[in-house]
Parts: structure tokens; sequence; C-alpha cells
């Protein structure tokens, strides 16, 4: 009986694995969701004298888009002291500090890539479109743009994420973009002379005359979409 049985058993032990060996296939098979994503992201400015007439510059531009995508961070945030490359940004539309500070953070593994787009000349009316990649591990991104003249204002999307739920958004838009004050300068108008703000004040929303009514801003000076390729 044991000779008969032996076969028997092994044969069982035998379809057991290949049927869990099946299994497992199957399981493998299904797609993974996705660790990474590359984004278009476009910037739509509408800087014009008929939505912001209160002191309308003659040359309003603004200055190359600069930014990176990262984790959480409270570089750029609101209520943080503005490093050295955000105040030149912000005064003047420099970006080689700016950059520099993004591309030491992401050596030391705070972000994952950081890109410098185009800026707007001669109008504050148009586009700037760059691309810019994503992961699991850095699904935000930030971009700023000084709002050219100004004292220390720019506009931008900041911590903005795009894993949601797990899976990274097809597609994401951000009707109105706030405009930021760097604190450093404290000039009223767009071209104020220059004021150093001593001490420094912390980032903030700036919702003041000639872009807001001490609330909001009187309208919309820009929007972004993010664009899954």
């Amino acid at each position: 009986m044991k000779l008969v049985k032996q076969p028997f058993l092994l044969f069982l032990f035998f379809a057991l694995i290949s049927s869990s060996s099946c299994s497992d296939d199957n399981n493998n098979s299904t797609t993974p969701n996705p660790t990474e994503a590359t984004y278009e992201v476009t910037f739509t400015f509408d800087w014009s004298e008929k939505n912001f007439p209160a002191d309308y510059p003659s040359n309003p531009h603004f200055s190359p888009l600069i930014g990176w995508s990262h984790k959480d961070t409270d570089y750029l945030k609101i209520g943080t002291m503005a490093t050295e490359g955000i105040k030149i940004m912000a005064e003047t539309g420099g970006t080689s500090t700016m950059k520099s500070e993004l591309d030491k953070m992401i050596a030391d593994g705070e972000g994952l890539q950081s890109v410098t787009g185009s800026g707007v000349s001669g109008s504050g009316v148009g586009a700037i479109t760059v691309e810019i990649k994503v992961n699991n591990q850095y699904p935000m991104v930030s971009l700023v743009t000084m709002v050219a003249p100004s004292p220390d204002w720019y506009v931008g999307a900041v911590n903005v994420s795009l894993l949601e739920n797990g899976e990274f958004v097809s597609m994401k838009t951000i009707e109105e973009l706030p405009v930021y004050d760097a604190g450093t300068d404290s000039g009223s108008t767009y071209t104020s002379p220059n004021a150093p703000t001593d001490p420094k004040e912390n980032i903030s929303m700036f919702v003041s005359a000639p872009l807001g009514d001490g609330i909001e801003l009187i309208g919309t000076i820009a929007s972004v979409t993010f664009k899954k390729k």
C-alpha cells in the first residue's frame, strides 16, 4: 500500500507546486503602479494693463522660469525665510544662484531634477513651457518666475503634488496662481527704488496694490497646466 500511496502523494505535491507557480506568474503579469512620470508644464500669463491697470509698467515681463521636482520641503514655502537664491530671483530675475541651491539639495537627496525655462519678454502676456520628471519619492513640483519689474514679487506653483491615490495624475490645472512677496525689498510698486527690508521678513502671499486689493488679486495673473506625457 505504501508503494501505491507515495506516487499519488508525490503527484499531488507537484500539482500544488505547479498551481502555485502559475498563480504567481499571473500576479506578476499585472502592471504595477508607475514609479515615475514626465510632465509637460505650461504657464500661461495674463498680466495685462486691462486686468491690472494701476501703475502698469512700460516693460512688463517675466524672468526665466526655474524650479525642481522634490519631496515635501520648506523651500519657497510661505512663512519661511527666502534664501539668497530666492532673493535674487525675486528681485532681479537671475536664476544661477537659485539653481545652485536646488542642485545642492538634489545632491543631498531632497529632490530629483531642477529645470530652467524661458521667460516672457516685452509683454506680461504669453506662455512658458518646460518638461520635468517626478517619481514616487519626489512627486512634488515647484516652479517660479519674477514679476518684472517689481521690488521682490514672483508668481509660481509651489509644492504641487502630482501623485494622487498612488497614481500620477494625467493632467492637473491651477487656474489662478498666487503672487508671492520674498520679504527682502519694501518697495510698494513695480518701479520703486531699491529699499532692502531690514530685517528680512518671511515669504508671504502678495495681495496689496497694485496687483491686489489687500484681500486678493484683482485678476488672474497666471495659470499652469501639468500634462503627463
